[in-house]
C-alpha cells in the first residue's frame, strides 16, 4: 500500500491542530516511519510530532528536541515558535516559552495562537525605572498613564474608520 505523504502531513497536522493529540500523533509517527518514501518533510512537521510527544507520551525532552529543530530547518514559520513554547510550558520553563514567544512574535505580531499564548502567560513590560521600588509614586504613575494609551489605542482600533459605518457619515473622534 502506497503512502499518501502529503495528505498523511495535512490529517496529522489538522487533528494536532484541532486538539486530538493521539490521532495526530499516529499520523505524524506512520509519516515518520516512511520518511524515506516521503522524502524531507517541512519544519511543521517536526515542531506538531514534537508537541504531540510531549503531550501524549510525555516524552517532553525529545518532543522539545524536534520543536527545537522545527525552528532551525524553518525558522519563517511562527507556528514552530508556539508549539515550541508549549513544549517548554510542559517542562515548567516559563522563561523559556516567552524567550520563544518573543521570537515567534517577531516573525509574526499578528499570529493569533503566539498572541493567546502572550495573554494566558502574563506578559510584561520591561521596568520603566529599575532602580525604583515597584510601589514608588513615579513607577505609579507610568503604568497609568501606559495604560491609558493602550486603551485608548485599543478603542481607535475598534472604532469604525470613514465610510465604514452604516450611515456613511463622518463623526469625529471622542
Amino acid at each position: 500500500m502506497q503512502l499518501d505523504c502529503d495528505k498523511t502531513l495535512d490529517l496529522g497536522i489538522r487533528a494536532c491542530s484541532d486538539g486530538n493529540w493521539e490521532e495526530g500523533l499516529r499520523h505524524l509517527r506512520l509519516l515518520k516511519h516512511e520518511e524515506g518514501a516521503c522524502g524531507r518533510q517541512p519544519g511543521v512537521f517536526y515542531s506538531h510530532l514534537g508537541l504531540a510527544m510531549a503531550r501524549c507520551e510525555g516524552r517532553m525532552h525529545e518532543g522539545h528536541e524536534w520543536c527545537t529543530h522545527a525552528v532551525t530547518i524553518q525558522p519563517a514559520e511562527p507556528t514552530n515558535y508556539l508549539n515550541l513554547a508549549q513544549t517548554y510550558l510542559l517542562l515548567k520553563n516559563r522563561r523559556g516559552a516567552l524567550h520563544a514567544l518573543v521570537e515567534g512574535l517577531a516573525v509574526d505580531a499578528a499570529h493569533p495562537g503566539l498572541l493567546k499564548l502572550r495573554r494566558a502567560l502574563g506578559f510584561r513590560y520591561r521596568l520603566p525605572i529599575w532602580c525604583l521600588a515597584r510601589v514608588h509614586e513615579l513607577k505609579l504613575s507610568i503604568r497609568r498613564h501606559r495604560a491609558r494609551s493602550e486603551a485608548r489605542r485599543h478603542a481607535a482600533r475598534r472604532r469604525p474608520r470613514l465610510g465604514e459605518d452604516s450611515t456613511g457619515i463622518f463623526r469625529p473622534a471622542d
